[in-house]
């Protein structure tokens, strides 16, 4: 099976009761992964969070839990430094699990749940 012939039963985002659901969100660009480091995976996908969240009035700024899913441990200082620039105080509530990832060469996964008022 080819990653074109796979059907993805989800939203990318849903607004539901004062709040937008942002789906994991990777470093993707035309279907495929793009990106060598953690730190560039992350800005990516933050990127697309950002993108999602437009569609619905928002920002990063709206954003007030996140969950991220590395592939290494090893990756967590340059991820949290990438994280961190992109994120203003009060940050989000954050959930960081290490685990595999659906796509080759995917370092970093994270979906985000914004408030929309």
């Amino acid at each position: 099976m080819t990653s074109s012939t796979i059907t993805l039963p989800l939203s990318m985002a849903r607004k539901s009761g004062g709040f937008v659901f942002v789906s994991g969100q990777l470093a993707l660009r035309d279907g495929k992964i793009v990106g060598d480091d953690v730190a560039t995976q992350t800005n990516l996908a933050i990127d697309a969070i950002g993108r999602r969240l437009e569609s619905f009035g928002l920002t990063l700024q709206n954003v007030v839990k996140t969950g991220v899913w590395l592939t290494s441990a090893d990756d967590f200082l340059s991820f949290n430094a990438a994280y961190a620039s992109r994120f203003s105080e009060p940050y989000p509530a954050r959930s960081t699990v290490i685990s595999g990832l659906a796509l080759a060469g995917a370092l970093v996964e994270i979906d985000a749940i914004a408030a929309l008022s």
